[in-house]
């Protein structure tokens, strides 16, 4: 049997606000083997965004264990951390995040240009994902001459820009129109089928159909759904 991608053990996170404390996340237990994927689906404050930003490695929980391949992150350096998320995980997110004034092309890039690849392999890099989700023909476009799909298609293929074994997509479709959300899932659920795992944030049904399993969140707590 294959070692687990990602597992959460017990995992809390309480936030400070004054003398107040507000608990988003009550003891998260969560296993995601290489190729599986979940949708996570629940109401806004159900403690969605938190739990994938503490799954990537973005945030640390406030008790419980992170593990990563394997790696326990509580016990890694900043570094260290820093060097998973920009290698191994692929963060797709409702608002884009695209420079205005880069085109698809440079804005698939970036991440290649901080880890130091060089200019030629990064363009040929970076013209194979936009191709990849459908771009070919727009990569000189600046994110102002995009529509909404063919901007969250180029925030994919810039979360794919590394080859991560897993993306993080959290409400993906939240600002397409209906028509370009089912092909933003379509592309999700095709870059699963080659292998990559998936772990979708959502409170749409439809969404969370591209997953072979669905929990629900409530209050903190991961509840079981279908699948």
């Amino acid at each position: 049997m294959s070692q687990p991608l990602l597992q959460l053990e017990g995992v809390t996170k309480v936030y400070r606000m004054g003398q107040v404390e507000v608990p988003a996340l009550r003891g998260v237990d969560l296993t995601l083997d290489p190729g599986a994927s979940l949708a996570i689906m629940g109401p806004s404050g159900s403690g969605k965004s938190t739990l994938l930003h503490i799954a990537g490695l973005l945030d640390r929980p406030t008790s419980g264990r992170v593990i990563w391949a394997g790696e326990d992150s509580s016990s890694l350096s900043p570094a260290r951390l820093a060097e998973l998320r920009g290698r191994h995980i692929g963060f797709v997110f409702q608002t884009f995040n695209l420079i205005p004034t880069l085109s698809a092309l440079e804005n698939v890039e970036l991440p290649l240009l901080f880890q130091g690849e060089r200019r030629g392999q990064r363009r040929r890099r970076a013209a194979e994902l936009l191709s990849l989700v459908g771009l070919a023909d727009r990569k000189g476009h600046r994110p102002g001459q995009l529509s909404g799909g063919e901007r969250q298609r180029v925030a994919i293929a810039r979360a794919l820009a590394s080859d991560p074994e897993l993306l993080l997509a959290d409400e993906p479709t939240g600002n397409l129109d209906s028509a370009s959300g089912r092909e933003i899932l379509e592309v999700l659920r095709d870059l699963n089928r080659r292998g990559k795992a998936l772990v979708l944030v959502t409170h749409d049904a439809e969404a969370a159909a591209v997953a072979t399993r669905v929990l629900r969140m409530r209050d903190g707590r991961l509840l079981e759904g279908t699948g």
